[in-house]
C-alpha cells in the first residue's frame, strides 16, 4: 500500500497575517492580562453612557409618562434616581481610574526590565489613556448629575 508522502513544507492552513505575511502560525488568544487591559482602557466611558441613559430615561419617563407602570417614577423620584446614580457612577469611575494609574505605575515603574519594555509600554500607555478617559467620565458624570440638585427634574 502507498502511504501518502509528507511534505517538508509547513502546511498553509490560512496562518499567515497577509498575502506576503508570515508562514508560521501566529498566537492571538487573548490573555486574561490584554482583557484587563482593555476593561482599563475603556471603563470610563462605559460607566458614563450607562449613567447618562440611566438618568435620561428616569426623567424621561418620570416626567412626560403616563401609564401604569410609570407612575412609580412620578416626581421627586427622577431627582433621587439621578442624584444616587451620580454618586455611585462617581464612585465607581474614580476606582477605575484609581486602577488604570496603578497599572500604568506598575508597567511604567523603574523595576522594568528591557525585556518587558515593550509590553510595558503598550500596556502602560493603554493603562494612562484608560485613566484619563476614567477621569473625564467623571467629570462628565457629574456634570450630568448635579444639576439636578439645583434644577427641578420636571416642568410643568
Amino acid at each position: 500500500m502507498n502511504e501518502p508522502t509528507r511534505s517538508r513544507e509547513p502546511a498553509n492552513d490560512g496562518a499567515t497575517t497577509a498575502s506576503q505575511g508570515t508562514p508560521t502560525a501566529v498566537d492571538v488568544s487573548t490573555s486574561r492580562e490584554t482583557m484587563s487591559t482593555i476593561a482599563v482602557f475603556l471603563a470610563g466611558p462605559v460607566i458614563w453612557s450607562v449613567h447618562f441613559m440611566v438618568v435620561y430615561l428616569a426623567v424621561e419617563a418620570g416626567c412626560t409618562g403616563d401609564g401604569p407602570g410609570l407612575n412609580l417614577l412620578d416626581p421627586p423620584v427622577p431627582t433621587v434616581l439621578t442624584l444616587a446614580t451620580t454618586v455611585v457612577a462617581a464612585l465607581v469611575c474614580l476606582g477605575t481610574a484609581a486602577w488604570g494609574y496603578r497599572r500604568w505605575r506598575a508597567r511604567t515603574g523603574d523595576g522594568a526590565s528591557e525585556a518587558h519594555a515593550e509590553s510595558a509600554d503598550r500596556g502602560g500607555s493603554l493603562a494612562f489613556a484608560g485613566f484619563l478617559l476614567s477621569l473625564l467620565g467623571v467629570v462628565s458624570i457629574l456634570l450630568v448629575g448635579l444639576p439636578a440638585l439645583v434644577l427641578p427634574g420636571c416642568t410643568p
